[in-house]
């Protein structure tokens, strides 16, 4: 019996239209993305060295039983196939050659040999049309039986976000949940936190308080739990933006896992451009680490590259696929933020990531704000207390103040101001976040801060009107710089005229110094403020956050001794029924 491990999969209008994720051909060879046919003329070249359509052959080796390999193309025409292998720090190996002929659509296989002698690199194949044809799918499949039998059940939370749910409701139903091969292998549940979403066949929607993400998703992971009838769960976002055949292939991967404890993260690719790697995996050490960060997928030596094995720490609940005989806790009440980097340094799960295996979202730059700063504060603050070992006061202190100071030399005296709201918290120890679990007078409280630091769109004038910054300084200059606190030591007699322009969420302290305002601008989205220079409230809310921090370290011994003891209690299931008003 076969067993598909991964298929074709194409650029479409809907979802990614970047087609050189997908495949690389000649002028010789059209694509037609509206009904996903690849049409190569005589001498027509089609390549498969791309981030979603090659196989990462190290994975599959190290991670998995899988001990041989074959490959089924359905097309029309005569063609050649060339075999590569890829690999880092090696020239490109040919390793076979087909020439195969169809005089009607159907699909013919290809048994892949060479399989058992290759250990890594990226397994690629490349056609050339010998007349004219027609390609319209292929997959790679194994006749090495299923080590593991899994049961995925897929957990997704909502709040008022209906336009984009309900369409990736559609796309998971039409191309995985109501195919027959998938009908006893994978569930889809959404935890529905606004309770306003309609009642969808063959999807468990579960009406829940608004909770954030710590509580959906704890809602979602409890209800596998207690069936006793799935092995894994798969966290995702709500508008479900990942190609399908990425869980197909989770799902085979958990198949044939050699550890039954193996979890697999999906990387997160840049909404506004989708070629372009956020993280593939990250680490946690106080601060986060983004696994290969920057990452231009169109390109194969980065497809490459993306396949090295690291240290995981946690993969973000846009895409992360785990199992359920490893999970000792749900998720701590942070309501949004820190929860997954919680759950996954909490549970030290052995995470892989693999090629084709993601999903696209938006920049976190626009969404940086008061609040957002203040509950990403917090949480650093609660992993330290929770996973951060022996680390120490001055470590803790050090990361909040890094946060801090950089808000504060930026004037962004409203989120350095949260940021302060978030230590206090912290310190009032486990009776906080029982009482906050929704978060919803605290959310007024920090959201109610922004009054300059809230977007808006910006005028071309406006924008043209910006200066540069300082893109250079000697060292002297530098310390100068430092020992004025960035200018606000210095008279504004010595400030330079106009104001100058930065990007939202990545300012440069040596670029805004001796500018009385500065336009912070999110240039995909043309949205933005502007900031000013303030002594005053500079030199309140350094002494604030003094004695903010004085207090946490006053009362350092006993918090980490009251955090550690509260832990299961705070990420039991019977903590979280009471939240969710269940039994």
């Amino acid at each position: 019996m076969s067993y598909i491990l991964q298929r074709a999969v194409f650029p479409t209008f809907s979802l990614c239209s970047e087609r050189d994720l997908y495949f690389r051909f000649n002028d010789l060879v059209d694509l037609d993305m509206n009904t996903s046919v690849l049409m190569l003329r005589p001498k027509g070249r089609l390549f498969t060295d791309t981030y979603f359509n090659s196989v990462s052959v190290g994975k599959w080796k190290r991670h998995t039983t899988v001990n041989d390999l074959n490959l089924t193309i359905k097309f029309k025409g005569k063609i050649k196939i060339t075999w590569f292998l890829h690999r880092p720090h090696f020239s490109g190996r040919i390793l076979a050659e087909n020439y195969l002929t169809s005089k009607g659509l159907k699909e013919i296989s290809v048994p892949l040999e060479f399989w058992g002698n290759l250990e890594d690199g990226m397994l690629v194949f490349d056609i050339e049309a010998l007349e004219e044809t027609q390609v319209v799918d292929f997959y790679y499949w194994t006749n090495t039986p299923p080590t593991n039998k899994v049961k995925l059940g897929i957990v997704i939370t909502h709040f008022n976000r209906q336009k984009y749910v309900l369409p990736a409701i559609a796309r998971l139903k039409g191309q995985l949940l109501d195919l027959p091969e998938f009908k006893d292998r994978v569930s889809l549940f959404v935890v529905d936190n606004s309770q306003n979403l309609p009642p969808i066949e063959n999807v468990t929607i579960i009406p829940n308080e608004n909770l954030g993400g710590a509580g959906g998703f704890s809602r979602g992971l409890l209800t596998l739990k207690e069936s006793k009838d799935y092995t894994h769960c798969l966290f995702m976002d709500d508008d479900a933006s990942c190609e399908v055949d990425g869980i197909k292939r989770t799902l085979a991967l958990l198949t044939y896992a050699k550890d039954k404890e193996l979890a697999v993260g999906g990387a997160m690719l840049r909404e506004e451009t989708m070629y372009l790697q956020y993280e593939n995996g990250a680490r946690f050490d106080g601060l986060l680490h983004p696994n290969k960060a920057g990452l231009d997928l169109r390109q194969q030596n980065s497809c490459i590259v993306n396949e090295f094995e690291e240290r995981i720490d946690f993969c973000g609940w846009w895409f992360f696929a785990f199992p359920l005989s490893k999970v000792k806790h749900l998720a701590f009440p942070f309501f949004v933020r820190g929860d997954d980097i919680g759950f996954g340094l909490a549970h030290k799960f052995n995470i892989i990531t693999l090629n084709g295996i993601s999903s696209w979202q938006g920049d976190f730059a626009l969404k940086h704000n008061p609040l957002t700063v203040y509950l990403d504060n917090r949480h650093q603050i609660m992993q330290h207390f929770h996973h951060g070992d022996d680390e120490g006061l001055k470590n803790l202190l050090l990361i909040t103040a890094r946060m801090f100071m950089h808000n504060l030399l930026t004037y962004h005296y409203e989120t350095a101001e949260a940021i302060i709201y978030s230590i206090q918290d912290a310190t009032k120890g486990k009776d906080f976040w029982k009482e906050n679990v929704n978060m919803v007078e605290k959310r007024k409280q920090i959201s109610a801060l922004a009054k300059h630091e809230k977007p808006e769109d910006i005028s071309l004038d406006l924008f043209a009107g910006a200066m540069g910054g300082n893109p250079h300084e000697g060292r002297m200059a530098r310390l100068f710089r430092w020992a004025t606190l960035n200018g606000h030591l210095l008279p504004t007699i010595f400030f330079k005229k106009g104001y100058v322009w930065q990007d939202k969420g990545h300012s440069h302290l040596r670029e805004i110094y001796r500018f009385k305002r500065v336009l912070y601008i999110h240039r995909p989205s043309n949205k933005g403020f502007v900031l000013k220079h303030n002594k005053k409230k500079f030199f309140s809310l350094l002494f604030s956050y003094l004695c903010a921090v004085y207090k946490l370290a006053k009362n350092y011994k006993r918090l980490k001794k009251e955090y550690a003891e509260s832990y299961d209690e705070l990420t039991s299931p019977e903590f979280w029924k009471k939240q969710f008003k269940t039994k």
